[in-house]
């Protein structure tokens, strides 16, 4: 009988995809993230920051040992919020639990603090999100 294995060990543990859509208040940040399926003992640790225009940290948020390969969450960002303006985010992916957690992935880009409408079509910010 042929074994057929669900998990691609050999798949570099990476950010597949970062897809974020601000709210129409500009205050919460709709997060969706996209990591390749892995087994439970290689669960990956998922931060999140976002940096104030004035490359202050505004908010951030932390999933530790992930096991779903989509995660859909929503960050809120702390006053004030300065509409059209351009905002920093910073995505790391760590394995382990200790301090000395290993390095996967990190990824940054711009976010534009406006609403935009993914029901219309209107593309969002991330990595791999076509925007």
């Amino acid at each position: 009988m042929t074994q057929i294995n669900l998990f691609e060990q050999d798949t570099p543990l990476k950010f597949e995809r970062i897809l974020i859509y601000p709210y129409p208040d500009l205050r919460r940040l709709w997060v969706r993230i996209w990591l390749p399926a892995r087994l439970d003992d290689d669960a990956p640790n998922v931060e999140l920051i976002v940096y104030n225009p004035d490359g202050t940290e505004n908010n951030s948020l932390f999933l530790l040992a992930q096991t779903d390969t989509r995660l859909n969450n929503t960050l809120h960002l702390k006053d004030p919020v300065i509409p059209n303006e351009t905002y920093r985010v910073t995505a790391t992916l760590t394995v382990g639990l200790t301090k000395d957690a290993e390095l996967a992935d990190r990824q940054s880009f711009d976010l534009t603090l406006t609403f935009r409408d993914p029901e219309a079509g209107e593309p969002g910010f991330g990595v791999n999100c076509g925007s």
